[in-house]
């Protein structure tokens, strides 16, 4: 009887035909229904809506369309596409965004690359601490190193001090000031660890006989790069530069602050734009096309790793990892890479948190150091502007920014776990397939194209939702599905790992649905659960792209707080706020790291 139970319930359909006896209704399938009913709602019906909001009638535009609003209208399209500000507002901002995507993603990918091969494929010295501190600048707010490039080379283009160099008595030019040079490099440093991780990762499995065979047949060191190393990495590579082109196309911080002074737009900015100067027509068709190119991206991606088997280096023997000695260039190349993380780490930090203590950063003379911008009732730059730690603005919005970040991570972990749980346990439904396809679309549209779609969805109320617009709920509700992808896909592997015979013993025993899920899947899945909770919330802390478009008066998180003092000329305040949202982000992540005993870097340099 044991052994005619145990084949019975070897598989999902074993489990599902126990259920199907006990009961008519398959708790496992109703999940899955509320599940997609809710996703459908908070995910799907925003991005149609977006759609919809571009070829109907909005009220702004009745009397000048002279239509009723609601009605069809493809004028939106026109004024972004062929009309005289198509230019301004479409045109110029989409070949910037492609320009300077094009730029990062090249530099990414080459910086990413050379590093991860150093760290991995070599004998270079302190491996470990390299491939920690690698990851470091993608803890960072994206705009922090554009923070520090215009508190260093800042003309007086811009109203406000002046940057460290030309106070210091250096001439700075427009094209290093502002403008897409300073945007390709900020961006550059901030994205290369993306490039460096799935790089890192994909070297690690190589192994390294296949090089050492290419050289005992008579190639030389460039041609085993060229001819081995190139083809097998083409999986990473192409994952690494669609990754890094998505990102770039929807960040908004780092192009607002380098690229308004000299009036360089991309489609984030164009987007922000549109929406303050009360145009929702025309905002609603930048984000479709941000949409489009973010649903381009993902389904080349998908293509190219259906080749992906192509390219396997691990087989059933395992495998080995002989590192490349450097000989004598041992020491260069620590120095080289030393460098290279002091400039991207240590320096734009010291830059930022320098300036919070200077009135005027670049003049180093003792009355020119000062502690007002942390501490004074009222700073001397600007009357009523309080010190950080003294202004009780700051403490509200943090808190704002901890309750934004935080119930929306909580939101977000349990929402993936629960599709996780649903997409494997109902594989043999179609309703399994359509949950996985849902809860990825949120990567597709960038965080700003996102923030305006739920814009369009809450601004009014419709039906039982009322309108949420200016609303805390707004905030968490958007930010929850956001990073829904993230906690969503690691969920769905972590269950598959899991498999389905604890539960399966627990069914034999009479143990209900509640009682499995809180008894044994959440149990074994609360790693998984706490780290995917942990990263929401971090990223949650430092995001803007989203947020810049759903905060109001009054109800601002710490990086909107930032944006505003540098709309203000007030770059030391702005400063100081980053360096909290940094100091937090690092506090959680080695907090996260300690209680998980895991690492974004973990594995590689090892």
């Amino acid at each position: 009887m044991k052994l005619h139970l145990r084949e019975r319930f070897s598989t999902h359909e074993g489990m599902h035909a126990l259920i199907k006896k006990k009961g008519s209704i398959n708790p496992t399938m109703v999940l899955g229904l509320i599940l997609a009913l809710v996703l459908t709602y908070l995910i799907a019906i925003p991005v149609v809506m977006l759609i919809t909001e571009s070829v109907r009638v909005h009220s702004i535009d009745v009397s000048y369309f002279q239509q009723e609003e609601g009605a069809f209208t493809l004028r939106y399209f026109q004024r972004a596409l062929v009309s005289r500000v198509s230019s301004v507002l479409f045109l110029s901002p989409l070949m910037n965004t492609l320009v300077i995507a094009t730029c990062i993603t090249l530099c990414t990918t080459i910086v990413g690359y050379i590093l991860a091969w150093i760290i991995t494929r070599t004998d270079i010295r302190l491996k470990r601490i390299f491939a920690t501190l690698a990851v470091v600048p993608f803890m960072l707010p994206s705009w922090s190193y554009a923070a520090a490039w215009i508190t260093l080379f800042k003309n007086r283009k811009q109203a406000g001090a002046p940057g460290i160099l030309e106070v210091m008595g250096f001439t700075i030019p427009d094209y290093l000031a502002y403008g897409p040079l300073p945007i390709i490099i900020c961006l550059t440093m901030h994205y290369f660890p993306l490039a460096f991780l799935m790089f890192g990762n994909a070297f690690q499995r190589i192994d390294s006989q296949m090089e050492e065979s290419a050289q005992i047949l008579g190639a030389n060191k460039l041609q085993t790069a060229i001819h081995i190393l190139l083809p097998v990495m083409k999986p990473a590579i192409m994952s690494t530069i669609l990754l890094t082109f998505a990102r770039t196309v929807g960040t908004f911080g780092t192009p607002y602050t380098l690229g308004r002074p000299v009036r360089f737009n991309t489609l984030s900015t164009s987007l922000y734009f549109t929406y303050q100067s009360g145009e929702p027509g025309v905002m609603a068709v930048i984000a479709l096309a941000m949409l489009i190119i973010g649903a381009l991206l993902v389904a080349l991606d998908v293509y190219v790793l259906r080749e992906y088997k192509r390219y396997v280096t691990m087989g059933g023997k395992g495998q080995m990892s002989r590192p490349f000695t450097l000989g004598p260039m041992q020491i260069p190349m620590n120095l080289l890479v030393g460098c290279f993380l002091f400039v991207v780490i240590v320096l734009p930090l010291s830059i930022l948190a320098l300036s919070t203590f200077m009135v005027t950063p670049g003049w180093f003379v003792k009355d020119n150091f000062t502690l007002q911008f942390w501490f004074a009732e009222e700073t001397r730059v600007r009357e009523a502007v309080p010190g950080l730690l003294r202004d009780p603005t700051l403490l509200s919005v943090a808190w704002t920014s901890i309750k934004v970040a935080g119930i929306g991570a909580l939101i977000c972990g349990t929402l993936g776990t629960l599709v996780g749980y649903a997409v494997v346990r109902l594989q043999q439904y179609r309703l399994s397939k359509y949950l996985r396809h849902l809860s990825f679309l949120p990567y597709l549209v960038p965080g700003i194209g996102f923030g305006a779609a739920y814009l369009v969805l809450f601004a009014t109320g419709r039906g039982p939702i009322p309108a949420l617009y200016g609303t805390l709920l707004l905030m968490i509700l958007a930010m929850s599905v956001m990073y829904l992808p993230l906690t969503t896909r690691s969920s769905i592997s972590s269950m598959a790992q899991m498999g389905a015979e604890p539960e399966e013993a627990a069914m034999i025993l009479g143990a209900g649905w509640f009682t499995r899920m809180f008894k044994i899947v959440i149990p074994i899945q609360k790693r998984s659960l706490f780290s995917g909770i942990l990263l929401a919330f971090i990223q949650g802390m430092k995001e803007l792209s989203l947020v810049i478009m759903l905060a109001v008066p009054g109800l601002e998180v710490l990086t909107t707080l930032s944006i505003r003092y540098t709309d203000n000329a007030l770059m030391q305040m702005s400063n100081g706020v980053i360096l909290i949202i940094a100091f937090v982000t690092f506090l959680l992540t080695a907090v996260s790291q300690r209680l998980t005993k895991t690492s974004l870097a973990q594995g590689i340099g090892g």
